[in-house]
């Protein structure tokens, strides 16, 4: 089995909270992929397995975990940056050591790919020590909103996930990835090239 194929993240369920954690954790690792770590807690809700408040506070800390790793990977990237751009980002970086905080939570707390946002602004310099709890509080919203949506209301989760066996194929997960990664490097090009000193001051938040 690989992480595309279906039956590996619902084999993860056997693994009780374990299992949990890990399917969090590594979904978290893939880049630029909505991690699927949503039906391993639904399978294991549903099938009576897992309590879920634990549930959810496991599999907000795994998928926390994961998408620590992948922004101080991402934060590496600035070493790459010209010393001009770096000069260009610097009014932005002082924004967000306000505001990203709102970036990361809200990011963290959808179901959406968030490693675009996290690519962005690891690249701009925001601290990595508030980023694991801000991470951590997103996630835990969505996966109690899902562990007790489970728990409450299984016909409508199952509706879901299907409850069996779920995934995305190598190919899709291959060429969202792409696509994604693509969009995300293009991203990144375009606000080192920016003036941000000027922009910010138009819209009043200039530092």
């Amino acid at each position: 089995m690989n992480f595309f194929d279906p039956g590996f993240w619902a084999s993860l369920t056997m693994l009780g909270y374990t299992g949990i954690f890990l399917a969090s954790f590594l979904g978290s690792l893939l880049p630029f992929v909505s991690g699927p770590y949503v039906p391993p807690i639904i399978l294991g809700i549903v099938a009576g397995r897992l309590d879920p408040a634990s549930t959810a506070l496991l599999s907000a800390a795994g998928a926390a975990s994961g998408k620590v790793i992948l922004f101080n990977v991402f934060k590496g990237g600035r070493r790459l940056l010209s010393r001009g751009s770096l000069e260009r980002i610097e009014p932005l970086e002082r924004v967000l050591r306000r505001y990203g905080w709102v970036a990361v939570l809200l990011t963290a707390a959808t179901p959406l790919p968030d490693d675009i946002m996290y690519l962005l602004l690891a690249v701009a310099g925001y601290r990595s020590a508030y980023f694991f709890p801000l991470v951590f509080a997103g996630k835990l919203l969505i996966t109690t909103a899902v562990a007790y949506v489970a728990f409450y209301w299984a016909g409508l989760a199952c509706l879901l996930v299907e409850c069996g066996p779920t995934g995305i194929t190598p190919e899709s997960a291959l060429l969202f990835g792409i696509l994604s990664a693509g969009a995300a490097m293009g991203l990144v090009y375009l606000i080192t090239r920016l003036d941000w000193g000027s922009i910010l001051k138009r819209v009043g938040l200039d530092a």
